[in-house]
């Protein structure tokens, strides 16, 4: 299965948290942005400790698939 970031990578990311994180010059929601490969591990990193989002820590699968995503190359 081939991923996109339209279709896998940006559902993942809530309107409330790309609106939050867009503050701190963090665009989840833009695939130039997330595909910068520091952009993409400081991303991971967060939501893999599960810092991020504040509320509720992603499950193991969505974090799998961010990697995933990043392994294949970031693909837009």
């Amino acid at each position: 299965m081939a991923l996109s970031f339209a279709k896998d990578i940006r559902p993942l990311f809530r309107e409330g948290d790309i609106d939050c994180m867009k503050t701190m010059g963090i665009d989840l929601d833009d695939p130039a942005w997330m595909c910068v490969p520091a952009n993409a591990e400081s991303v991971y990193g967060t939501v893999s400790a599960g810092s991020m989002p504040p509320d509720e820590p992603w499950p193991a699968a969505r974090v799998a698939l961010l990697k995933q995503w990043m392994d294949a190359g970031c693909p837009g």
